[in-house]
């Protein structure tokens, strides 16, 4: 690099103008935007190379045990916003440009996609990035520093090149691109080792001016070397100059000494004695000075190295804040989302406490919530767990709500985080079963696939078994229901539900059903005033109100059903039938009147019970 950069080690200070006057208009050849794409990933790949290089040096231990980043990661971070405020400079992000941004890195930190709107969260992340101390750099120069190489120059020209890609697709904004790379130029060319302005002059004129995008640093050496000999030829000619001189002297001395007496003799040699001594002195005035200029490069070199080491240390603490920052927001992002789905969860329960009666199936509801939420607390904690199997069976009559249950299941699996979607599909024999060979399994399957992230509930599953029947297919419906039960165990749920005693039968007839439903919740008959309490709240859907005397009398008839009569009423179903009649025996009773009123047709009353 001193070939490149010369030997002055002053600091730097290249002037705007200088930069203006000679660069005022990058020069330009015709790229294709597929050319221009390629060559930006070219010098991408060189800068990924440089950072493997560091790492395998060691020179980025220290950085990554404080970002605990690799310093890929960092690198693309860093282009991107490099990238972004070159865009942002030239006044319009256009398409072509955050498309460039995108596909130019090997991963993408800020998210760029070409469709996307740019807003301002995304421009401040930009500039604070862009600002921040250019640690990678930083790096370089240390191991120049240490290894005698020129590892920066090159990771600067790669860097530059990436920028001059991006900016032919601005569409002819020149000035305002030459602008941004003279001032980032200037802003990173101190960590160059053997800075000489008129070297770095040179170098940022030749990249905005040259027709080609490519890496011109061998040619610059070249230029550098040839330059470095012409000045110690013109040295030696100087050189040569000076003894012809003191020949010259000598020789008028030697003819002047002829040419007096010998009383001059003396004269003359006190006057080469004094000159001798004369030129000793310049001599060791000049070492004095050589001593003094070699003290005070040092001084300067060891105040550049303390400055250095406080802005990789002051860029250290920065990004680790700024990457800080970034986690805290994801992890109040994650909480946010943790509350929402904790008050969806809150509000299915809820949902569930309001129906009518079912107490004891409220209670393994709950149980069962709170089992799963101990269970991914401890996955959290990496503590051992036991399997679970998530299928249940419902059993009890016909009406107590095993349905709605069911559904209010799915979706509280589905804030559990145990299903993704939390539908329910339900179904019975007659959507599982066919009546030709080879059609059952298809049927299954097909029911299985739109039941797939939420539940399939399965209404009086034990019709499916059926042995005293000859050639039936229910058991091959089984059959298939086990084999996808274990192919889907991560996503799909299945609750089957019928009467305890013919459910018992059914879990039997497969072994595989037994192993599967560990969990058995028994839905017991309404009461009678359970029922009266569920046509009261099915009233109050409807905008009805059932007034007092109405209740008593649905209550008395409920009290005088015989035992056997109760297996045909359906519970929940047959009362639901019931309101319906309530609703006709008031309308017939409605019609007869002259002047109905609101309350009239709000009001279901005891005349209208008759049953």
């Amino acid at each position: 690099m001193g070939l490149l950069f010369g030997n002055n080690h002053c600091r730097m200070e290249v002037s705007v103008k200088i930069f203006q006057k000679g660069a005022c208009c990058m020069a330009r050849q015709d790229y294709s935007e597929e050319q221009l794409f390629q060559m930006g990933k070219n010098s991408y790949d060189k800068l990924v190379l440089h950072c493997k290089n560091l790492e395998m040096a060691g020179f980025w231990d220290k950085a990554q045990q404080v970002m605990q980043q690799s310093s890929s990661e960092v690198l693309d971070l860093y282009v991107q916003a490099v990238l972004m405020q070159l865009a942002k400079h030239c006044g319009e992000i256009l398409e072509s440009q955050l498309r460039f941004i995108q596909m130019v890195t090997c991963s993408n930190p800020l998210g760029i996609s070409e469709d996307m709107s740019v807003d301002g969260e995304l421009l401040r992340d930009v500039d604070r990035i862009y600002h921040m101390p250019p640690i990678l750099i930083q790096l370089c120069s240390l191991h120049d520093k240490e290894k005698k190489d020129d590892m920066t120059a090159y990771f600067v020209d790669a860097l530059l090149n990436i920028l001059l890609c991006m900016a032919y697709l601005n569409h002819g904004k020149y000035p305002e691109v030459t602008q941004f790379i003279q001032e980032y130029y200037q802003k990173i060319n101190h960590y160059i080792a053997g800075k000489d302005a008129k070297a770095h002059t040179r170098y940022i004129m030749r990249k905005l001016n040259n027709s080609m995008i490519e890496c011109d640093l061998e040619v610059m050496k070249k230029e550098e070397s040839q330059r470095s000999q012409a000045a110690l030829m013109a040295a030696g000619e100087g050189a040569l100059l000076v003894d012809e001189e003191e020949a010259r002297v000598q020789a008028e001395g030697e003819e002047e000494a002829e040419a007096r007496a010998e009383r001059e003799e003396e004269a003359r040699r006190r006057e080469m004695q004094a000159k001798r001594e004369r030129i000793k002195r310049e001599q060791e005035e000049k070492r004095a000075r050589r001593e003094r200029q070699r003290e005070e490069n040092r001084r300067i070199r060891e105040e550049n190295e303390r400055i250095r080491a406080e802005e990789e240390k002051r860029s250290a603490i920065q990004a680790k804040e700024m990457f800080l920052e970034m986690k805290q927001r994801i992890q109040e992002r994650e909480q946010a989302e943790a509350r929402e789905q904790e008050l969806r969860l809150q509000a299915l329960v809820e949902e569930l406490n309001a129906l009518v009666g079912l107490g004891s199936v409220k209670e393994e509801i709950r149980s069962l919530v709170n089992l799963i939420k101990v269970r991914k607390m401890r996955e959290k904690m990496n503590l051992p767990e036991m399997d679970m199997s998530y299928h249940m069976v419902f059993t009890g009559s016909p009406g107590t709500g095993k349905t709605t249950v069911a559904r209010l299941v799915a979706k509280i699996y589905k804030e559990l985080g145990i299903l993704s979607e939390g539908n329910l599909v339900e179904t019975d024999r007659s959507g599982l079963v066919a009546g030709y060979v080879g059609q059952t399994a298809i049927k299954v399957h097909e029911l299985v696939e739109q039941a797939i992230g939420g539940v399939l509930f399965i209404d009086e599953a034990y019709a499916l078994a059926n042995p005293d029947v000859p050639n039936d297919f229910g058991m091959e419906a089984i059959d298939a229901l086990v084999k996808l039960m274990e192919d889907h165990r991560d996503d799909l749920v299945i609750i089957v539900a019928g009467y305890t005693e013919e459910m018992q039968k059914f879990l039997k007839s497969n072994t595989g059903l037994i192993s599967r439903f560990n969990k058995f919740v028994d839905f017991p008959d309404y009461s009678t005033e359970e029922l009266v309490e569920i046509m009261d709240v099915m009233a109050q859907n409807v905008g009805l109100l059932v007034d007092e005397e109405a209740k008593e009398a649905v209550l008395a008839f409920l009290n005088k059903k015989k035992a056997e009569e109760w297996r045909e009423f359906g519970n929940a179903r047959g009362i639901r039938n019931l309101f319906e009649k309530l609703v006709v025996n008031q309308a017939n009773r409605l019609v007869e009147l002259d002047n109905p009123d609101k309350v009239d047709f709000i009001t279901i009353k005891k005349e209208d019970v008759l049953v």
